[in-house]
């Protein structure tokens, strides 16, 4: 895991303000975080990505965070520290007893009832939509530690030990499919069903992935060669894709404008100019590049690297 940020690399009298802009840049999140500890607060982020998934796993000073902007995704909550989930008609407490998976399309606040000690996964509500019916059955509330769930947080856990940015394109894909299948048993089990989608449509998904992988820095890949790669037809392909509400021509850009952002942000890569890593991952015009990356992250490519290590990297 990648040490994003820790309050030990900035003035203490200015700790808190650094670790808001880091949290906001670094989960994407539109929030609102006040601490308890203003003198001394203390904080450090770690992450990784497996494919279009994030690995978040934190420490910080108690205080209240408050999700304020609806965002249209999924955050799993693995057991940690003692935190009040709070909703508009409900609330549960988030521990080391219990799991959770968070709709953040719906506002909530965080609070922590003591220093936070938390991991997370931020989770494409298409695909695992695909495998189980996102009801009120299965999301904003606790899912007690045992069976199954243990077994999908001792998977978290491990995942997070070997560090998974060390994986192969071929392993992380298969990765990322078991822990949505994982995660998708645990969730039927609250609601009485079984999560949908065969393991042959697993399989092809999976060389899909790992064909997109190997091509990421051939500006001449497409939809045609990606299917090609793993097999299948172009329209068999973005059939199967369709399934976790995507398509092989967007997941190809996705993962591209991911891979570059990384790039970005990583130290050692900053004597690269943010044109060579556009190019070097299959972009072919720069204005263009300069666009969709401002869209999908708000800053420009430049912003976003000076933003970054201003907070100590």
């Amino acid at each position: 895991m990648q040490t994003n940020f820790s309050t030990a690399d900035v003035p203490q009298a200015e700790a808190f303000d650094y670790w808001i802009d880091a949290w906001v840049a670094i989960t994407d999140q539109s929030v609102n975080i006040e601490t308890f500890e203003p003198r001394d607060f203390y904080a450090e982020v770690r992450t990784a990505a497996i494919s279009d998934m994030s690995l978040v796993e934190w420490w910080s000073s108690p205080g209240i965070s408050r999700n304020i902007s609806g965002e249209d995704h999924l955050v799993l909550y693995l057991p940690g520290s003692r935190t009040v989930a709070e909703f508009g008609d409900c609330c549960f407490e988030q521990n080391r007893s219990s799991l959770s998976l968070i709709d953040c399309h719906r506002p909530f606040n965080a609070r922590s009832l003591e220093p936070a000690e938390r991991m997370a996964v931020r989770v494409p509500r298409e695909t695992l939509g695909q495998r189980i019916r996102l009801t009120k059955e299965v999301v904003n509330r606790p899912v007690p530690l045992q069976g199954d769930a243990a077994l999908l947080t001792a998977f978290m856990r491990a995942l997070v030990r070997i560090d998974p940015s060390t994986l192969s394109p071929a392993m992380a894909a298969i990765v990322r499919e078991q822990m949505l299948d994982l995660a998708a048993v645990v969730l039927g089990n609250l609601a009485g069903t079984m999560p949908r989608l065969g393991a042959a449509a697993r399989f092809g998904t999976l060389k899909l992935r790992v064909s997109i992988e190997s091509q990421l820095t051939d500006p001449d890949a497409d939809a045609q060669s990606i299917a090609a790669g793993a097999g299948l037809s172009e329209r068999h392909a973005n059939r199967l894709l369709a399934l976790e509400g995507t398509s092989i021509r967007r997941l190809l850009f996705e993962r591209r404008l991911n891979k570059c952002r990384e790039m970005i942000e990583d130290p050692q890569h900053m004597h690269r100019s943010i044109s060579d890593i556009a190019f070097f991952y299959g972009f072919r015009n720069l204005s263009h590049f300069t666009r969709v990356f401002k869209d999908r992250f708000g800053f420009s490519p430049g912003e976003y690297r000076s933003a970054h290590h201003s907070l100590g990297h």
